[in-house]
Order: C-alpha cells, then sequence, then structure tokens
C-alpha cells in the first residue's frame, strides 16, 4: 500500500483491526471522493478476504 500519502495512521488502524481475534466492525466516513472505498480496496487486495461496502443511502432504504 506504498501508493497512499499521508494514510499511516488509517492503514495502522486497519492492521490492527485485521489482526484482532474478536470481531470487529469499523464505519468508514468522510468528505466524498477523498479515498475511502479506494483504501479499503487496496487494504485488502492482497488479504484473500471479500467485504461490502455499504453507504449510508443504502442503508436506510
Amino acid at each position: 500500500m506504498e501508493a497512499f500519502f499521508g494514510r499511516n495512521s488509517e492503514k495502522k488502524l486497519l492492521q490492527e483491526l485485521y489482526e484482532s481475534d474478536k470481531a470487529e466492525f469499523l464505519a468508514i466516513y468522510g468528505r466524498r471522493r477523498v479515498g475511502k472505498t479506494y483504501l479499503i480496496g487496496e487494504f485488502f487486495k492482497d488479504k484473500g478476504k471479500s467485504f461490502k461496502i455499504r453507504t449510508a443511502r443504502q442503508f436506510l432504504s
């Protein structure tokens, strides 16, 4: 994930949650078009894991 600039704290948190022995839930929110989905996709790209991305609009409908 060296392509990210200034995402060290986010990458560290994702790694800690990924290595946890218990079930974890992480809600990611923020302004539009800042790379939230890309960050998650890149983190899990080489992990062999799948994930589901839902927007607030999808949760409310």
